[in-house]
């Protein structure tokens, strides 16, 4: 027993010791008692662990390349992303990271979109203080930005899409979720 401890304190002097990007194995999991979600279970627990502790581990599909703040991860199943964006020990992710399996160990956050949100976004729009990359659109995920692509860059039509998708959900607001991160462990 005593050597067990002793050698489960030894694995973490060492782990804290080393740099917050390492190689590991996927059996190794440093995040404590967490237990590391798929993609397709983040999607389904993020509402009840908004501001904890989440582990998570997926496939990098694409990391930004203005800066290298995001990237994006998906599970088994690619229609499911996360979004994953660096944190206080992590500056930027190397676009060396794309087709990795990564998992992540960070802290689950929430954009909520409600029509506060949207009545501020339009209002930078029509100051013509909501430029590309700045204020509110800049909180949006992967998704709502492709739909403001196509909708010909157009802010409006993209807020009215946003609006119109709150009023579908039968909610006050939508939620965009992801994981601002801690430590990243690339598995492969």
């Amino acid at each position: 027993m005593k050597k067990n401890l002793l050698g489960l304190s030894i694995l973490l002097l060492l782990v804290f010791s080393c740099s917050n990007l390492k190689q590991k194995t996927t059996d190794d999991n440093t995040s404590g008692n967490l237990s590391v979600l798929t993609v397709e279970e983040f999607q389904e627990v993020a509402p009840t662990i908004v501001d904890q502790e989440v582990s998570i581990t997926g496939r990098v599909t694409h990391v930004c390349r203005h800066g290298g703040q995001r990237l994006f991860i998906t599970g088994d199943s690619t229609d499911q992303t996360v979004r994953i964006t660096t944190g206080e020990n992590i500056s930027e992710f190397d676009v060396a990271l794309e087709g990795s399996i990564i998992t992540v160990r960070g802290i689950l956050k929430e954009l909520i979109i409600d029509e506060t949100y949207l009545a501020e976004w339009e209002m930078e729009v029509l100051e013509g203080t909501g430029g590309e990359g700045s204020g509110h659109q800049a909180g949006l995920d992967e998704h709502q930005k492709q739909q403001a692509e196509m909708e010909e860059g157009d802010p409006l039509a993209s807020i009215q899409s946003l609006r119109d998708e709150i009023a579908a959900s039968g909610k006050d607001h939508l939620s965009d979720y992801w994981v601002e991160t801690i430590e990243l462990t690339v598995n492969e």
